[in-house]
């Protein structure tokens, strides 16, 4: 039977609930980079790009609340809220000078930091990335923002269900939002639960779900970046399905709320978005997360800077290294 080791960390927050995560690079570094996983993932910095080794990053990539062993935001406090609050508590772990700065910017040398994240994780990412101050205090520090394959808020882009696949739309479009008790939810767990019950099942479905998909062009592109990773066949499909079987081990609360965050409340109005850069990097035959989301946040960000792929939702790994330098000269 396969095994991937997990590299998670835990911080205990003030509220007596626990953060995991994992980050790598230099922990004294005034920039810092933040990446928020996907759905059925968790936090994994085993593979930084080589520009944050270049310009001594520190890496951080939380597992966000309710996946693998972060406990669930709390209840009396809405996604945005819980979650500005869990950085903010993992950051000044690492960097209390950056609170510190971000209090007293006068005083104190400017720290920089670079939200991203990836297909769910770009909801997290712009909840902080057009977080006011006095949600996110660090958030005078953010220079940049990266969104890969992204998901824009169902609350104001009153169209985004007409791009969904079947599946996505009965998970997360408007009947699950209509059918009580997370009943979708509950029966789409058990289904899941089995296909994730060990590594070498969650390597079966994530080959169905995605690189199976995966065209000659990519393919080519993928072992291309295989090799300058120094990555062996199969190496990064078993350490994705290790993460997709950790972030379930423990607990379902992630899943069981992704229809209620995504149709949520984010934070902010869309005459409110954060007119720093952001890119969005999206693929022309993504069926996870369409094109036409990305697309509507190209429109709605004041400083947007979009990057349109050929192939499908993880073509954007294989450029990923290139990416990172472009979104680093932003800021």
């Amino acid at each position: 039977m396969a095994t991937v080791t997990p590299r998670e960390k835990y911080l205990d927050l003030p509220d007596g609930r626990t953060i995991a995560y994992d980050h790598s690079g230099n922990t004294s570094s005034m920039t810092i980079v933040i990446f928020f996983h996907g759905m059925f993932s968790i936090g994994d910095a085993i593979r930084p790009p080589p520009i944050f080794l270049e310009r001594d990053v520190h890496y951080i990539t939380p597992t966000l609340p309710g996946w693998g062993k972060s406990s669930p935001g709390p209840a009396d406090t809405s996604y945005y809220e819980g979650l500005a609050k869990d950085i903010t508590a993992l950051l000044a772990h690492f960097h209390p000078g950056c609170l510190a700065a971000a209090e007293h910017p006068e005083v104190y040398s400017t720290y920089k930091i670079y939200i991203s994240g990836g297909s769910f994780g770009t909801v997290p990412a712009q909840m902080l990335f057009n977080a006011p101050k006095h949600v996110f205090p660090l958030s005078r520090h953010i220079v940049a923002c990266l969104l890969l394959s992204p998901i824009s808020p169902f609350k104001y882009h009153k169209d985004y269900a007409k791009a969904m696949t079947w599946g996505n739309y009965i998970l997360a479009g408007p009947v699950a939002r209509r059918i009580p008790f997370g009943l979708v939810q509950r029966l789409s767990s058990i289904v899941i639960a089995h296909k994730l019950k060990n590594v070498e099942n969650a390597e079966k479905f994530m080959r169905e779900l995605v690189f199976n998909h995966i065209g000659e062009g990519e393919k080519l592109l993928f072992d291309n970046w295989k090799t300058q990773r120094g990555l062996n066949e199969g190496d990064l499909e078993r350490r994705m399905a290790s993460n997709m079987v950790e972030s379930v081990r423990t607990q379902w609360d992630g899943f069981m709320g992704i229809t209620d965050v995504l149709h949520g409340d984010w934070g902010f109005k869309v005459e409110e978005m954060s007119n720093k850069p952001v890119m969005i990097v999206y693929a022309k035959d993504d069926r996870m997360a369409p094109p036409s989301w990305a697309e509507w946040l190209v429109e709605k960000y004041p400083n947007a800077r979009p990057k349109l792929l050929e192939g499908g939702h993880i073509s954007g790994l294989w450029s990923i290294d290139s990416t990172w330098e472009e979104v680093m000269k932003l800021g």
